[in-house]
């Protein structure tokens, strides 16, 4: 038996004994590649530590299948050999979201995996339950988390947390540290319900506190009061936990949660933070409703263009609509002149059409697919004339993920804050609008969690919705006057109408994880 046997037969028993039964041409292979990189396995300490870093990466890989075959090997050694660097990292990359992982819990190992079931647009009924059972389980056991780490704060107002079954084997019972999450639900005009997998009950909303948030059919919420006859009497009603991001982050192990080409979440990635910090000044710029057919506006975008021209941002990201009206296929051929003679503009200034990038994200209203979300790129036809102009143009869909460096951002261009004032219970005043509204997304963990009357969502992609983890940004393109904020370490933002609110728009510094105010005064 020569050495390399030896090893692998050793190497086979350690991994055996923690619990992993790998194949001997596997441990082969691993001893190959440490050997290649002067690896003594002889040495008792490096051999020790191979077997726990191994160890360490095949379960942060989520297993779902019974066996570990050669793509779980080959993402092991690449972790052990460069310390969680991956050979597709990337500095800029825009993520469609017909390409974000599907993900799903596995409530044994406590761990998220990629489902690798295929979606479908022409989804079956149960796909629409499925929707909010995948949304309930998501936010429960993010809230059981969240009054688990309260427990261990404060033991005396330890909160429990019921489902609605445990009220329907009462006649009556007051819940006065007791909570019971479930989805708000309108049987009929004027009568709420508050539902979960395990019942419905009937609410009595009429003494009910509001906390902050927006509290919308659909929309998932922790209720207590006191329940008789077959009535839930509501005292307070307040929306589920958030998390912060390293709070959610263990539950995905080294799985790419975000999307985009890299096996490894780039979140963690040294090199990338070091060329965040090496260029610490450059900015992304985000715009909403750019018309391009309002009379002032190629004249506003050249005045940015040669504002920027010395300092090149990392990107120009514009969504739409970008026509001031909305006349479907018939304003096609306008609105493909328009960016053509957008691309010429930008090809103006070399500095910037070479070193930033361009990403346009399509509204509502442009053309495209049915207002359904999530909705495609805008069509070639749109947009050819300027790729031959200008060929670096991205047209992702909406909504979209940007991830530079080790940021993450999330783009959609909705008109949430309409619809949240239109159908919530409770309506907060002015000035407290865009903090509840960040407050919710984030709770709900999704992008429009809202009744799928009031924006419809391709229900085999609501996955494509979802906020968990929390990234580092989300950008709301919202008809709305501008607002940010942050919350559980996410920044919430909306860069308000570039066209009708005197040019403004937000800028996003990544290397200081900070948002400013930006404007093009109509009179400059």
């Amino acid at each position: 038996m020569n050495q390399i046997e030896k090893l692998s037969k050793r190497l086979q028993t350690a991994l055996k004994l923690s619990g992993f039964s790998i194949r001997r041409e596997f441990c082969s292979l691993l001893v190959e590649k440490f050997s290649e990189q002067n690896i003594d396995l002889w040495d008792n300490t490096a051999f020790d530590t191979v077997v726990k870093n191994l160890c360490n990466s095949l379960e942060k890989q989520c297993l779902s299948e019974k066996s570990i075959e050669r793509e779980h090997i080959d993402r092991a050694i690449e972790v052990c050999l460069h310390s969680g660097y991956d050979r597709h990292e990337s500095i800029f990359s825009v993520i469609n979201a017909f390409d974000f992982p599907k993900l799903s819990f596995n409530p044994d190992r406590k761990l998220y995996y990629v489902d690798k079931s295929g979606s479908i647009f022409l989804s079956d009924a149960d796909s629409k339950a499925k929707v909010f059972r995948d949304r309930y389980f998501t936010i429960l056991q993010r809230t059981k988390r969240n009054f688990e780490q309260a427990a261990m704060i404060r033991e005396k107002d330890r909160l429990q947390l019921q489902t609605i079954d445990y009220l329907l084997t009462l006649s009556y019972v007051t819940l006065e540290h007791t909570l019971i999450l479930g989805c708000l639900t309108q049987v009929s005009e004027g009568k709420w319900h508050l539902e979960d997998p395990t019942g419905m009950v009937e609410l009595d909303l009429v003494h009910a506190k509001y906390h902050s948030g927006f509290f919308v059919e659909n929309s998932f919420i922790l209720v207590n009061g006191y329940y008789e006859d077959r009535i839930l009497h509501v005292s307070t009603v307040v929306l589920p936990p958030g998390e912060e991001y390293k709070n959610s982050r263990f539950s995905f192990g080294s799985l790419n949660y975000f999307g985009g080409p890299s096996s490894a979440p780039l979140r963690d990635s040294e090199k990338l933070r070091n060329h965040l910090i090496q260029n610490k000044d450059n900015p992304i710029l985000f715009f909403s409703d750019v018309w391009l057919d309002h009379p002032l506006v190629f004249e506003k975008l050249e005045i940015l263009f040669d504002g920027f021209q010395d300092l090149p941002p990392v990107a120009f990201v514009f969504m739409g609509n970008f026509m001031s009206n909305s006349h479907g296929s018939e304003m096609m051929d306008d609105l493909k002149s328009l960016f053509k003679r957008l691309g010429e503009l930008i090809m103006k200034f070399p500095n910037l059409s070479n070193n930033s990038q361009f990403v346009f994200v399509p509204g509502l209203s442009d053309p495209c697919t049915p207002h359904m979300v999530p909705r495609f790129g805008l069509p070639d036809y749109v947009t050819s004339d300027m790729k031959k102009v200008f060929p670096k143009a991205i047209f992702p869909t909406n909504p979209c993920k940007i991830q530079y460096c080790t940021r993450e951002i999330v783009l959609f261009r909705a008109d949430l804050t309409p619809k949240f004032l239109q159908g919530t219970l409770f309506k907060p005043s002015k000035e407290d609008i865009g903090d509840c509204l960040k407050k919710t997304i984030i709770s709900q963990g999704h992008l429009s969690p809202l009744s799928l009357n009031s924006l419809t969502v391709h229900w085999n992609f609501d996955h494509c919705l979802r906020l968990y983890p929390l990234p580092d940004l989300v950008v709301i393109g919202d008809k709305f006057e501008a607002y940010g904020g942050e919350y559980k370490d996410c920044h919430v933002i909306n860069p308000g109408s570039f066209c009708e609110n005197g040019f403004e728009f937000k800028a996003y510094i990544p290397s200081a994880n900070a948002i400013g105010d930006c404007d093009l005064d109509i009179n400059s």
